[in-house]
């Protein structure tokens, strides 16, 4: 008897084979008196004879430790597929799947549950170092986080993958240097990242996006020429370097700059720019802005006004503008250029005052359905101004006023002529506290908008002593159309 010890892969338990060598058989004289069998009739051999020969004696020990051989030969062997567990084979359906569909399932975790996955087998040690998806998020406090620089450093050195979909870099932190961030955004740009977000608190001053490697850039375009969108938030970027990247980046359809110092003039200028989105917001040396593109969909602005330059031609498709923390008394130099745009426009939002009124009389928005406006106004002023505003607007279906009582005066209390919407559908009023002229725009709109089917009225949670929630008790006893639901916050 011979015992061999099998492996049949590595991450299996062994298991003892044994083997028997039977006995030599000897062949027995046949006497006279035993008779003989013919071929046809010679009896079939028994377990024994067919497996020992002819002839052997089976030990009754023997007979026991055959029957576990068998069993264990016809146990099902582990493959990759397959895993023991407490005694039973439990099929891994998971690793089943090919590597590709396993990165991206991977890509989809936060970086630091991605990392974990290296301790399930062999197979995933290393899996997770392909993804697609590094997001180094250090201002959300999150057990899930990689945001200190040595870490970072060690996750782009460990990055295996060609490409990223997506490279965020958020972090809040005193001690960074620029030439730490500079080698983090060279080596995402490197990998053909998509989607890049660099958000930096508190801003670094002597630190400019691009600035050390652009250079670099205009030679090696391999990189930056996959971007997809840019969001740039408390980072200081030029107005040169955004031209640059709107020009050489075809792919580009989504920019955004946020709180930048240096950014004093920037050009969206070229039949060949593919931007689609762009948004500005808070960069208050910008005093220039000229946008001539035809494919881009929306603008949004947030910043002051009083010494902004804008112009805008050229912009067939542009359907969505947004313009806020516009001085009220400059608003008027923010309407002009963009009057043009108003056959086309679906979506406004803007900053109003008493100036706004004159100009919407001028014009008309034969596509606007979505109009969103921030009214500032003291306690003896009217809001009924709105109402020219509306009738330039015939097709609108969203109402949204927010009111913001910061001292500007917009409109005087004067009659105004009775003007039926007939596509008015839903209607939102913000900071409401229930004055006589809060309640008259709200009255006016209930009268006027013959297809209403929703008010929603959100009471501010302060008051100047102009108002309080039981003034709105008025707004609730009104008597409505049928199908008009009033909802008060």
């Amino acid at each position: 008897m011979s015992v061999y010890l099998s492996f049949q892969n590595k991450l299996q338990r062994p298991f003892f084979l044994i083997k028997y060598r039977p006995k030599p058989f000897k062949a027995k004289p046949i006497s006279k008196a035993s008779p003989v069998h013919s071929a046809t009739t010679f009896p079939k051999p028994s377990l024994s004879q067919s497996f020992y020969g002819h002839g052997h004696q089976r030990n009754p020990a023997d007979i026991v430790t055959t029957q576990a051989s068998t069993e264990m030969r016809k146990r099902p062997r582990n493959t990759p597929a397959t895993r023991e567990v407490k005694g039973e084979i439990v099929e891994d359906l998971m690793s089943l799947l090919p590597d590709d569909i396993l990165i991206n399932i991977i890509s989809r975790l936060p970086l630091k549950e991605a990392a974990k996955t290296s301790v399930l087998s062999s197979r995933w040690k290393y899996l997770w170092t392909f993804t697609t998806v590094l997001d180094f998020d250090g201002i959300t406090e999150s057990s899930n986080c990689i945001s200190d620089p040595t870490c970072i450093d060690k996750v782009l050195q460990l990055h295996r993958g060609s490409s990223i979909n997506k490279f965020r870099l958020c972090l809040y932190s005193k001690d960074l240097h620029e030439s730490e961030i500079t080698n983090w955004v060279y080596s995402a740009l490197s990998k053909r990242v998509q989607i890049f977000e660099l958000e930096l608190w508190p801003r670094l001053k002597n630190y400019t996006f691009l600035e050390n490697c652009y250079n670099n850039l205009k030679s090696e375009l391999s990189g930056v020429k996959y971007l997809r969108s840019l969001r740039l938030f408390s980072v200081n970027v030029t107005g040169e370097i955004l031209e640059f990247i709107l020009h050489n980046c075809p792919l580009l359809d989504q920019l955004s700059v946020v709180r930048s110092e240096t950014l004093v003039s920037l050009k969206v200028v070229g039949s060949a720019i593919q931007l689609k989105h762009l948004r500005i917001s808070t960069c208050y040396r910008l005093n220039e802005i000229k946008i001539s593109t035809p494919n881009l969909l929306s603008f949004k602005y947030f910043g002051p006004g009083q010494e902004l330059k804008l112009h805008i031609e050229n912009a067939p498709q542009l359907v969505d503008i947004s313009f806020r923390g516009v001085m009220l008394t400059r608003v008027r130099n923010v309407v002009g250029p963009i009057t043009s745009c108003f056959p086309q426009l679906k979506t406004l939002e803007l900053d109003s005052c008493d100036e706004l009124y004159a100009q919407f009389s001028e014009h008309e928005l034969p596509n606007l359905t979505h109009l969103h406006l921030r009214v500032a106004t003291l306690n003896r002023e009217s809001l009924l101004g709105l109402a020219s505003i509306m009738k330039a607007c015939p097709f609108l279906q969203t109402l949204i006023v927010q009111f913001d009582y910061n001292g500007y005066k917009v409109g005087r209390r004067r009659k105004v002529p009775r003007h039926s919407h007939q596509h008015l559908k839903l209607v939102e009023l913000h900071g409401f506290l229930g004055r006589p002229i809060d309640l008259e725009l709200a009255f006016y709109i209930l009268e006027n908008a013959m297809t209403l089917e929703k008010m929603v009225v959100n009471r501010t949670n302060y008051s100047f002593g102009c108002g309080n929630a039981k003034d709105c008790t008025k707004l609730r006893e009104a008597k409505l159309r049928q199908g008009v639901e009033l909802l008060v916050l």
